[in-house]
């Protein structure tokens, strides 16, 4: 409820603006002692582990502080670890920040914000490819920004969500398959797959699942069952063919990083058209996600410990 009604907040010392912090200096002195490929790919595992065990600790000491001093602080701890931890408002605006100016046909600026989303180039991205690249990003983030979190919370509280952070922010950082993060980043970018192996597959079928408000759960489980795994990542294209399947589209197609072109696999059976308002309905089916998440996660605690706040 935090995160719907106040978002991201802002101020520099936000605990993933501190991680990249972190990261961003030991990947300097990473590249000062290595060299040679070997090299940095040794230096960048232990880069990522030494970023694990560190936020892992610490969030582990405050908590232990906290329970120490007052139940109630403890409390009031959990709370804004996770709050901090998830972004389900922040994942709307962002989307909503491509919407506005896309409406109103004003497609430089609606490129500049997408820009912000996605790692593909905008520049030259033409309407239908605007609205496909933000109903992507939608789709994929759905599980890094609302699913995951909650559920390596779900599994090990605090702990255990800021560790995925700790992954997920070192893999938007040097988790790139380039000549310039290729080694370094190899270890970052292969935990963060493996940590989202079952949370990219719970998004796809709360994606499903949710879709059925729209009569369309079996469009969407169906796309992903036989979609979801053509694209090259082995978890994001679960969620974007969920997604695919919700809204009757087809995603996929010709992206380019940097100028180098990517054709990625076409995932959908949709034959209607990409519109602007589709932007809205991927937003409303991923606040839905976060909804049924929460409350599925909550209930399964509860019923786990046989306790509510005892």
């Amino acid at each position: 409820m935090l995160d719907i009604l106040f978002g991201d907040p802002p101020w520099p010392y936000h605990p993933v603006r501190l991680i990249g912090h972190v990261v961003d200096k030991l990947e300097t002195l990473a590249r000062y002692v290595a060299h040679t490929p070997r090299q940095l790919r040794v230096a960048g595992a232990i880069l990522a582990i030494i970023v694990m065990i560190a936020v892992t600790s610490l969030v582990t000491a405050l908590l232990v502080v906290a329970h120490i001093l007052s139940i109630w602080l403890f409390r009031a701890l959990i709370v804004l670890l996770t709050y901090w931890g998830i972004a389900i408002r922040g994942l709307a605006e962002a989307a909503l920040a491509v919407y506005r100016p896309l409406a109103q046909s004003r497609w430089d600026e609606a490129r500049y914000y997408l820009s912000m989303i996605v790692g593909r180039d905008t520049e030259k991205l033409s309407q239908s490819e605007i609205i496909r690249a933000t109903i992507e990003s939608v789709a994929e983030n759905t599980c890094d920004s609302i699913v995951a979190p909650l559920f390596f919370t779900f599994l090990a509280g605090p702990a255990g969500l800021w560790l995925y952070k700790a992954v997920n922010t070192m893999d938007s950082m040097i988790g790139y398959n380039n000549a310039q993060y290729k080694d370094l980043g190899w270890f970052a970018a292969r935990t963060d797959d493996w940590l989202n192996w079952i949370p990219a597959r719970i998004s796809g079928w709360a994606i499903a699942i949710t879709a059925g408000v729209d009569g369309r759960f079996r469009d969407s489980y169906q796309i992903m069952r036989a979609d979801g795994r053509r694209h090259p990542s082995p978890n994001s294209g679960i969620s974007e063919a969920a997604m695919a399947g919700a809204l009757g589209v087809s995603l996929g197609g010709i992206n380019t990083y940097q100028g180098m072109v990517s054709l990625r696999p076409k995932i959908g059976r949709g034959t209607k058209p990409l519109t602007v308002p589709m932007i809205i309905h991927a937003v409303s089916i991923i606040m839905r996600v976060a909804l049924v998440t929460s409350l599925v996660f909550a209930f399964l605690a509860v019923l786990v410990t046989g306790r509510w706040l005892s």
